[in-house]
């Protein structure tokens, strides 16, 4: 058994290429981790899907790869 399932914890992928209904529709249902590529995940921050106000926490996985692409904003 894996921690995340004894925990009972929510996780989500949330990545470009897939229909952004089924984001909407994972996302509104609750989840306690999203874990998703950087330009997706802004995507549904600015379109109020991904809601950050309880937010705690965010990584960011080779953030120099990101500034490099234009990212910077």
């Amino acid at each position: 058994m894996c921690l995340g399932e004894f925990i009972e914890a929510k996780v989500y992928c949330c990545t470009g290429g897939t229909h952004i209904a089924n984001d909407r529709k994972n996302l509104k249902e609750g989840v306690h981790i999203v874990v998703g590529t950087p330009g997706r995940v802004v995507d549904m921050m600015k379109r109020k899907i991904l809601l950050t106000e309880h937010l705690k926490m965010m990584i960011f996985d080779e953030a120099d790869e990101m500034l490099s692409r234009g990212f910077e904003d």
